[in-house]
């Protein structure tokens, strides 16, 4: 990727409590500062984990200062000394963080966008996803309770009481929506949900994720691809269950591991089986199923806090996706770059198949539509773009808040 001369390059101070797992957010991170870079932008990255969460008495002391820590705040403090940023930018702040983070930039006088990765400001779980349906009833109740009473943050309602407490009381204290310059969500849809509660709805712009092109697929491979954690809210189950009834039309190439890979290597050993389980497999192995497979299937029961980045990558490559019909899935229909089914119907999707693979011309409409949608929505060069506008507009909200002060 060439970079262009830019007139006002930013710099830019990272803060991220990555996950003992490595996953989406992790990949978003190292993208954003990487991209940053690329167009010579001076980046300080600020990561810390969760490594040190291994006994008991950790883990109740992490769960207090979860609401507001010290510790996490000298540190961003002692960067912002250090690095003197023009923004800081945080991705996750939970646990070891904690939302103190903010009031360090707000001390510091420097203005903050935050990423929405998830629903935490607004759920336990992170999620608002439980016992295998979409639940909204602390956003509804207004009110941390209903976290507590369903135990939603690792089925604990004592740890569920404390992440809910500590979201609610730094709604109370204004932290969401003083603290903070800008909000990032990933789809509009994300955006309308997060900022129906606790977060200002006009402090949050939309910026989706971005992959680096890697062409266009052929889509000659004679099979259907699933890509994710193997885990139930991804809807493992609805492939398990379309495969039990022999409703498949063609072979589904499933990728991943997680804690239902049991489940379907025991599924796919069945004689008749159309599931194909390749287990984990690199990023470069994933890029050749993709551009191979006819259709990626996107089968996840919940939400999502954004597209996939599968699945944008799966655009990128010009290959169409049947999703269920939940929450940013959404796009696949609004964009016609793919077929939807209803979320957790098995045999909504097993047809979604049959009507795609059996017209050749809406394949390689979709193919084609699907490749379009990744040139002007996803690229590395329109992520800047909206990237560095949305720390712009960040700097310039700070600097009107200081004026006033």
């Amino acid at each position: 990727m060439t970079s262009p001369a830019v007139s006002h390059r930013v710099r830019v101070l990272i803060v991220h409590n990555r996950y003992q797992q490595k996953g989406g957010e992790d990949t978003v991170v190292a993208a954003e500062e990487a991209l940053l870079r690329s167009y010579g932008h001076d980046v300080c990255l600020l990561k810390v984990d969760n490594d040190h969460i291994q006994t008991a008495a950790a883990r109740v002391l992490t769960a207090v200062e979860s609401i507001y820590s010290t510790k996490g705040k000298n540190r961003v403090e002692n960067a912002i000394q250090a690095h003197r940023p023009d923004v800081v930018h945080v991705h996750n702040f939970f646990p070891t963080l904690s939302p103190s983070v903010f009031f360090a930039c707000f001390d510091g006088k420097v203005p903050v966008v935050h990423t929405l990765h998830n629903f935490r400001i607004q759920c336990a779980a992170s999620t608002l996803y439980r016992n295998g349906h979409v639940c909204e009833e602390c956003i509804e109740e207004r009110s941390f309770l209903p976290g507590v009473r369903h135990a939603c943050y690792r089925s604990s309602r004592v740890g569920s009481a404390v992440s809910g407490f500590g979201m609610a009381l730094h709604a109370q204290l204004g932290t969401w929506s003083s603290k903070i310059s800008a909000y990032i969500a990933l789809t509009d849809f994300t955006a309308d949900k997060l900022g129906s509660f606790r977060i200002p709805r006009e402090k949050i712009f939309v910026k989706p994720n971005f992959v680096e092109d890697c062409g266009i697929g052929l889509g000659d491979g004679n099979y259907a691809l699933f890509v994710g954690r193997l885990s139930p809210e991804k809807g493992v189950q609805t492939l398990i269950d379309a495969d039990r009834a022999g409703a498949f039309c063609m072979d589904i190439i499933v990728v991943g591991d997680g804690p239902m890979r049991g489940a379907v290597d025991e599924a796919a050993a069945r004689p008749g089986s159309r599931l194909k389980v390749k287990g984990f497999q690199g990023h470069t192995e994933i890029i050749s199923y993709m551009k191979q497979a006819k259709v990626l299937l996107l089968t996840s029961l919940w939400y999502e806090a954004g597209l996939p980045l599968v699945a944008i990558e799966g655009i990128s490559l010009g290959l169409p996706v049947i999703a269920a019909a939940v929450g940013n899935a959404e796009i696949v229909g609004s964009k016609e770059i793919g077929l939807l089914y209803p979320a957790g119907d098995s045999a909504g999707l097993a047809a979604a198949l049959r009507e795609f693979v059996a017209d050749a011309e809406l394949m390689a409409a979709m193919r084609q539509r699907a490749r379009d949608y990744y040139l002007v929505t996803y690229t590395p060069e329109s992520n800047y773009k909206q990237l560095t506008y949305i720390y712009d507009r960040a700097i310039n909200t700070a600097k009107h808040t200081l004026s006033r002060l």
